[in-house]
């Protein structure tokens, strides 16, 4: 029995002495668990706030109401001003200022409640909703938070709207007798005042609508939407032919480029094991040339696995990627150069090929679940959001998200661009001095 304790301690000892592995069974899950638990916080529904405009142009209690509910809706983070480019102070958003914003990608979507949201002769309230539906849970978390807040206020209209959908149908004449009679009714059998009955059906009182509704069935919902009218817009996206893959793509291509790059370029230390670099270094050949010839061949790898991958859902999936194929061209060497440089920094750091392996599978795991390779990052905390800003993923996947799914021109994929080629000159600055000074081989 002491042989076989000895033989375990020595296979506990072994494996902590393991760091790759060590990472791997431990740390990546316990990573993963924090970035998921941050994400949804135990409810099962994103904890993160997305961003929607909210424009008023009715200046009626109803409106004002229905506004000060979106304001604290929990999912949502209402916006009403923006920023002009050549201005210092802010301004309020306009219908066309707001579509403007949602068809270029800088929100996902925007409600307008117009000057005739809600008039003296109204049957309905009137919205109009403005979207980009790139990410399909963020696109569900605003529809569904807005027709919550909505639905929540309709019932204390209902009465309101009834009567003047009465007027539409017989007359304001006769729904006036109408009411009348039934008042008389009310009060002869039932001890309700006429007049209170008949002033509940032609004025709102705003204390019983910032009251909530409890009961929200499917039925009443279908019967408040006769009471409801939205005008809704898709702004961007409608001749996609495969939206779902067409915005998910580019966050798969980035992650799995990320493994293939890494793994390339950390082949240095296969060849320092089988003696090559000592062969190529007694030759007339610098460390420079070394990395040089690594670098130009995991980059041209990364373009070609990339285009391979796009073209291959464009085979299977009729994914455009050719209408758009010039900008798309320059975020894949945008990337690829990002990615090989992610690739020359573990390489620069680490000390074996194990211990590459882990920390490349720690890191990359963790870049893509921030970045936007896994989830829309706006389903994040504020303070996850901030961290996902400093990750190569998340400016390549909002590039790939410009090129295929907004068909943008290049002056808007610039500011991505012009990041990942400074990620990819950062690094590699480091990278190429750690190398020089003979630290790595």
């Amino acid at each position: 029995m002491k042989t076989i304790y000895n033989l375990v301690v020595k296979d506990i000892i072994r494996f902590l002495n393991d760091k790759p592995a060590v990472l791997l069974t431990f740390i990546v899950p316990m990573v993963l668990i924090v970035i998921f638990g941050s994400i949804f916080g135990g409810s099962g529904s994103p904890r993160g706030k997305v961003n929607i405009i909210l424009v008023n142009e009715s200046n009626t209690p109803v409106s004002r109401i229905l506004e000060a509910r979106l304001d604290s809706a929990k999912s949502l983070r209402i916006v009403k001003k923006y920023l002009p480019e050549n201005g210092k102070d802010s301004l309020k958003f306009t219908e066309t200022v707001a579509k403007e914003y949602v068809r270029t990608g800088k929100i996902s979507a925007a409600v307008v409640m117009p000057e005739d949201f809600f008039t003296d002769t109204s049957a309905a309230l009137k919205f109009k909703f403005y979207y980009d539906p790139k990410n399909e849970i963020e696109s569900s978390i605003i529809q569904g938070q807005m027709q919550q807040t909505i639905m929540t206020q309709v019932p204390r209209l209902i009465p309101f709207l009834m009567q003047r959908r009465a007027i539409d149908f017989i007359g304001n004449d006769s729904t006036a007798m109408f009411a009348q009679s039934l008042g008389g009714i009310l009060e002869t059998y039932f001890d309700v005042p006429a007049d209170s009955f008949v002033q509940s059906l032609t004025k709102i009182d705003t204390t019983e609508l910032t009251q909530t509704v409890a009961d929200d069935s499917s039925e009443e919902n279908q019967m408040f939407g006769n009471f409801v009218k939205f005008e809704s817009e898709q702004l961007v996206g409608k001749e996609v032919s495969n939206p779902g893959l067409t915005r998910s793509v580019g966050g798969w291509a980035i992650m799995f480029l990320l493994f293939s790059l890494t793994g390339a370029a950390t082949s240095l230390f296969e060849e320092k094991q089988e003696g090559t670099l000592k062969r190529l270094l007694c030759m007339p050949v610098n460390r420079s040339q070394i990395l040089w010839s690594k670098y130009i061949y995991t980059m041209s790898l990364g373009v070609v696995q990339l285009f391979v991958l796009f073209v291959f859902s464009w085979l299977f999936f009729g994914v455009d990627v050719f209408s758009n194929l010039p900008n798309l061209f320059v975020v894949v060497v945008a990337s690829a150069a990002a990615a090989v440089s992610f690739g020359m920094l573990i390489t620069s750091v680490a000390k074996t090929i194990n211990q590459a392996n882990g920390i490349s599978t720690l890191v990359i795991l963790v870049m893509s679940a921030v970045g936007g390779s896994w989830f829309p990052v706006t389903l994040f905390p504020d303070w996850m959001q901030a961290i996902s800003k400093v990750t190569l993923t998340y400016w390549s996947v909002e590039a790939f998200l410009q090129v295929l799914w907004r068909q943008a021109p290049f002056t808007a994929i610039i500011p991505n661009v012009l990041i990942l080629l400074t990620f990819a000159f950062l690094i590699n600055a480091y990278a190429l001095v750690r190398f020089k000074n003979g630290k790595v081989f």
